[in-house]
């Protein structure tokens, strides 16, 4: 989802682009989309956080190629609400919004979600359990678009605009004063706040509509 439009929309291929997203769309589960499918068959693995965020930064990069919606895109509105519905009702890994401040939060013993996803047996390279701070800017992100859809398409959107709302207003808690820059995540167990600097911020000033 990451490497979709520089791979078939810069390269003037938006209907391979459109087949993609349609035939991951089909493997949407509990919200998600699967980061492998096994190379000798079986079951996609969901093991991933940000796959299903991306994938709305995606969609909606393919409608800009074409300068309009035709009819069919409008197949993607009820996926694309589902894979809302399911993040705020809490899905695998405890992917889940917290209530408190419309923020997502993500992880858990033992799996590593994000991008940053070395694992060695059961040791998880980089822990990143919490709220990451690039996750939450897809994830407002997210938002922003649902509630254009809603509006583009006639339907209701209010919800995904005061919920943007409140995880954009809640996203300054990753502000870290004392290095002059975003905490890498927030309310990790155990840790708190993590102030390493990576370079997953970025994000928050380049995604459309998170910034």
């Amino acid at each position: 989802m990451i490497a979709l439009p520089g791979l078939t929309l810069a390269t003037g291929r938006a209907g391979v682009a459109r087949q993609i997203l349609l035939a991951f769309s089909r493997y949407v589960d509990g919200g998600i989309l699967p980061n492998n499918f096994p190379d000798a068959g079986g079951k996609p693995e969901y093991n991933t956080v940000d796959a299903a965020l991306w994938f709305f930064e995606a969609v909606p990069a393919v409608f800009r190629c074409r300068r309009k919606m035709p009819r069919r895109y409008k197949n993607f509105f009820p996926v694309l609400v589902g894979m809302i519905d399911a993040h705020i009702a809490g899905t695998r890994y405890n992917i889940r919004v917290d209530a408190a401040d419309g923020l997502l939060y993500a992880g858990g013993p033992g799996v590593q979600l994000t991008w940053m996803d070395a694992k060695v047996g059961d040791w998880v390279v980089t822990p990143r359990t919490g709220k990451p701070v690039e996750i939450n800017a897809l994830w407002i992100n997210a938002l922003g678009t649902m509630a254009g859809f809603a509006r583009h398409l006639g339907k209701p959107g209010d919800a995904y605009e005061k919920l943007a709302a409140k995880a954009k207003n809640s996203f300054q808690k990753f502000w870290n004063a004392d290095r002059n820059c975003c905490f890498d995540v927030i309310d990790s167990p155990g840790v708190g706040n993590d102030a390493a600097l990576r370079p997953n911020q970025i994000f928050a000033v380049s995604l459309p509509v998170a910034r």
